[in-house]
């Protein structure tokens, strides 16, 4: 791709993006339902592209901008990325840490097994790995998708990237809509005293703005302007774990012709290696986690946007049924976790991080966010702190999921993934009853 095509390209996101913040500040409906301005902007893409009314100057490829923009969002939130203690993962968020294990795992097998099972016997000329389609949009949102999707791609299965994108968009109409019913729910049961309604809100949280007065700077200056501007510094540290990540990637997967390193894998790895180089040398003290944290949160809005809009209409259409179906079982699987397993593992006051977990587990953490401010505006439950406590050591386990899970469904090593799985969900369950301390 030459550099005007990926200028192009990023200028046509970027108005999407700005036309998707207009209309939702001024969208009534839209801000009911929690929808991010990227979403709008990616679904109006897809109106307006190739797939549709194909009125876009995309380039020919801009689609490959959202593998990207993963990369670079995982890299940067390597960067962002501090190593738990274990004693402190066990004591402030070992039971969190335990049902996001389980959820995260049982999703991603039954999604396997319900996958395998409808190209088995329903639908033959299914690819055996289908149902990963459902838990890497679900579970994962845009950004696995785009990982699972190109990985499946270079397995011979191309139309696995638009089920995936798919899978994640309609993820997060879900998560929203069946988050609410959860909440009207909790309330009639007396899970919950109340919540903050859409209408409790003022004018500034329904349109997604902060009052001018609450405004806080991006980032903080840490270096003088004389000798080289701050975000200068962390945007090249960004660029170079990226060309890390594409260059070991690269060097990893050449061993082998079926094994391949996705770069969100060697980007993650090497953005943590990187900060704690800073922290033992000091320089952590001149390093912003404010930046990596907006660059991690601008890619996945960027993301967002090209992904939806390269959606191909025509396969999506082709596939339907068995999406539907597929879908269903999902939904199903993922309320089973949040109302059944998550109660006998949370303990009390289950429910906050468990509304929360069903924003993750359909959408994205961005929708478990909303749906906890909801029941929780104030954030007295410290749910997000836990969250971030059990986030590094669950992260490990996400990478070999994702990696790996559709190199064995593709290859014939299903069994062995699911009795590997059953196996880990097992030994989670035996670290939580026997060695955990209990939280409520």
């Amino acid at each position: 791709m030459t550099n005007w095509l990926m200028l192009n390209d990023f200028a046509i996101a970027g108005c999407l993006l700005l036309l998707g913040k207009v209309i939702r500040v001024h969208s009534r409906l839209l801000q009911r339902f929690y929808l991010p301005s990227a979403v709008i902007a990616g679904i109006i893409g897809l109106a307006l592209g190739p797939s549709s009314l194909d009125i876009l100057p995309w380039s020919g490829s801009f689609g490959s901008n959202a593998g990207l923009l993963t990369t670079v969002l995982f890299c940067s939130l390597g960067l962002a990325t501090d190593i738990p203690s274990p004693s402190q993962v066990a004591n402030r968020a070992g039971s969190l840490w335990a049902f996001n294990q389980i959820a995260t795992v049982s999703q991603w097998m039954f999604a396997a097994l319900f996958g395998l099972f409808l190209a088995t016997f329903i639908w033959p000329e299914l690819n055996s790995g289908f149902g990963l389609v459902m838990s890497s949009g679900f579970m994962g949102g845009h950004g696995t998708s785009v990982v699972v999707g190109e990985i499946f791609g270079d397995l011979g299965w191309e139309d696995a990237l638009t089920l995936c994108l798919s899978f994640a968009t309609a993820g997060i109409f879900i998560a929203i809509i069946l988050g609410m019913l959860l909440l009207q729910l909790a309330l009639k049961l007396g899970l919950i005293d109340n919540f903050a309604s859409f209408e409790q809100m003022d004018r500034y949280q329904r349109r997604g703005l902060i009052e001018p007065e609450k405004q806080q700077a991006v980032m903080t200056e840490t270096m003088s302007s004389l000798s080289v501007d701050s975000f200068a510094v962390h945007l090249a540290m960004v660029a170079a774990v990226t060309g890390f990540a594409y260059l070991s990637g690269e060097y990893l997967s050449s061993f082998h012709p079926k094994v391949q390193i996705p770069t969100f894998v060697t980007g993650f790895i090497g953005g943590m290696l990187v900060r704690r180089v800073a922290q033992l040398t000091g320089s952590a003290n001149y390093l912003c986690d404010k930046v990596f944290n907006h660059a991690s949160g601008c890619s996945t809005d960027y993301l967002i946007v090209f992904g939806i809009s390269s959606i191909q209409v025509m396969v999506l259409a082709n596939y339907l049924l068995p999406m539907v179906v597929l879908m269903l079982g999902g939904i199903s699987f993922t309320l089973f976790l949040i109302l059944w397993v998550a109660p006998k593992i949370l303990g009390k006051g289950w429910f906050e991080k468990g509304i929360f977990s069903w924003g993750w587990l359909t959408g994205t953490v961005a929708m478990g966010i909303a749906l906890l401010r909801i029941v929780d505006p104030k954030m007295r439950s410290k749910v997000l702190d836990d969250y971030a406590i059990a986030y590094v050591p669950g992260s490990i386990t996400d990478i070999f999921v994702i990696s790996l899970m559709p190199l064995a469904m593709v290859s014939g090593y299903h069994w062995l993934a699911f009795a590997v799985a059953a196996s880990y969900i097992t030994a989670v369950l035996g670290i939580w009853r026997f060695v955990l301390p209990k939280q409520g």
